[in-house]
């Protein structure tokens, strides 16, 4: 009977100390699991009250990999609360997180080069919470200047108000990424902020994170991108592994920025034409023209190239009307190209031998139309898949003299932005513009930005 009482005590007494091995454990991940609730959740106060500055992270690990953990501007409290399952965690996250946000960086870098919207160099800028890793990943893809903010900097409290905007000027970046838009408070803020630092022709990649890949969330995520846009266009929307990107190119809204576009260092008619720039006309409201064969020889037996864009509809080209007044070169010495939308009209008029009718239905807003045939006019052009630009760089690149004239529309606007960008227009010897009335104001701002940029350019008031 003695043993038998010996062994229950023995037994209580084993079950006693397990309960308080174990119940001790227990009650300190309790109390541990308590104190991050705490911490976390007073997180705004602390700094709203301590001023934190809200766009460096929180919580700073060595990149690729590496548990280094430390809570920037509240000392090492929330370091110490989470260090007992860092040794655990972290080890196998942040390199699983390394890897994929290298994977996908490069996807949306080489997509975008895929797709010509995006070339390696210029001054680049990442936004999110693994923008240092997207830094270094830039870097080595060619990118020399990147900057980076590695919060979501929007919806935080600092100094007792609300942070609605990057610390950075108006058009700084030629490239902006950033990463997954689905974890911003106000996504409207950072679109709008994101274009608004974006340079002019810039990019912007936003990351959109999304459960299953789809064509109805491609359409979702675009669309709850572009409609926040207020002087940008979407270029591409395509499925990156976990992620939709959009992305989309801020235009040229006004002629001021032309400027911004880097030209070929030999650029032959911005070269031959900066000694005269100081002759060109003034900008009055007036048909007096200081025209570009004045003041320079002009081969009588080169190749000269006369373009004109948008033509109107009552032009007609087979009185010989249709040509500049008193230009200093006559009309037949040149070939002639007359480009719009509208085959039917304009073909009742291209009887001069030597002009040839571009059809090109961008002109007219993407309007299909079908041309008739033609017996004795010039061949038309209206391949579906007929390339305007293309076109153009080859009728003029070898050209000895070309006179570009535009009826400015919204598409031409645009083609004349992409002769900028693809440096077409250092073939351009003499631009004529007239302005529609679906272009808005800031004419003479335009004509002025093109004459800096070294563009023998004027403002046409005929029709």
């Amino acid at each position: 009977m003695r043993n038998m009482g010996g062994m229950d005590n023995l037994r209580g007494f084993k079950a006693l100390k397990w309960q308080a091995i174990h119940g001790s454990l227990i009650r300190r991940m309790l109390i541990r699991t308590l104190m991050f609730a705490i911490v976390i959740s007073m997180l705004p106060l602390m700094q709203l009250v301590f001023d934190v500055d809200s766009t460096k992270p929180l919580l700073k690990f060595k990149a690729c990999g590496g548990t280094d953990m430390g809570f920037m501007g509240l000392g090492s409290l929330l370091g110490r609360v989470l260090k007992p399952v860092t040794s655990t965690a972290f080890p196998y996250l942040r390199p699983k997180m390394c890897v994929e946000n290298l994977n996908v960086t490069m996807d949306v870098v080489r997509e975008l080069v895929s797709k010509n919207v995006l070339s390696y160099g210029g001054k680049a800028l990442c936004i999110g919470d693994e923008s240092e890793l997207t830094v270094v990943t830039l870097r080595e893809m060619g990118f020399d200047d990147v900057n980076e903010i590695r919060k979501h900097p929007f919806f935080m409290l600092k100094q007792k108000q609300v942070v609605f905007e990057l610390d950075f000027e108006d058009n700084s970046f030629d490239f902006v990424v950033a990463s997954d838009l689905s974890k911003v408070s106000i996504p409207a803020l950072l679109v709008n902020e994101v274009e608004r630092v974006l340079k002019p022709g810039g990019i912007a990649a936003l990351l959109v994170g999304t459960e299953n890949s789809s064509r109805d969330n491609l359409i979702r995520s675009a669309t709850s991108i572009s409609l926040f846009l207020k002087s940008s266009n979407v270029v591409d929307v395509v499925s990156l592994r976990d992620f939709d990107l959009v992305a989309f190119k801020k235009r040229p809204n006004n002629l001021g920025f032309f400027g911004q576009y880097r030209l070929p260092e030999n650029c032959p008619s911005i070269k031959r034409n900066k000694p005269f720039m100081d002759k060109i006309e003034p900008l009055l409201n007036d048909k007096k023209f200081s025209y570009l064969p004045n003041f320079i020889d002009v081969p009588s037996k080169g190749k000269l190239v006369y373009i004109d864009m948008g033509a109107k509809e009552t032009a007609n080209f087979s009185d010989g009307n249709w040509f500049l007044p008193s230009y200093p070169i006559d009309s037949r010495a040149f070939s002639a190209y007359i480009v719009d939308h509208d085959a039917l009209v304009l073909s009742s008029h291209v009887k001069t031998p030597g002009v040839t009718f571009i059809y090109h239905p961008a002109l007219g807003g993407n309007v299909k139309e079908k041309a008739n045939s033609f017996d004795d006019e010039e061949p038309l052009v209206d391949d579906d898949e007929f390339d305007f630009l293309v076109w153009f760089k080859e009728t003029v690149e070898f050209a000895d003299f070309v006179v570009l004239k535009m009826n400015v529309g919204k598409h031409e606007m645009k083609f004349l932005s992409e002769l900028f960008e693809s440096g077409a227009i250092c073939f351009v010897d003499e631009l004529f513009l007239h302005f529609s009335s679906d272009v808005g104001d800031g004419h003479t701002d335009l004509i002025n930005s093109l004459r800096n940029v070294g563009v023998f350019s004027h403002q046409w008031w005929g029709k």
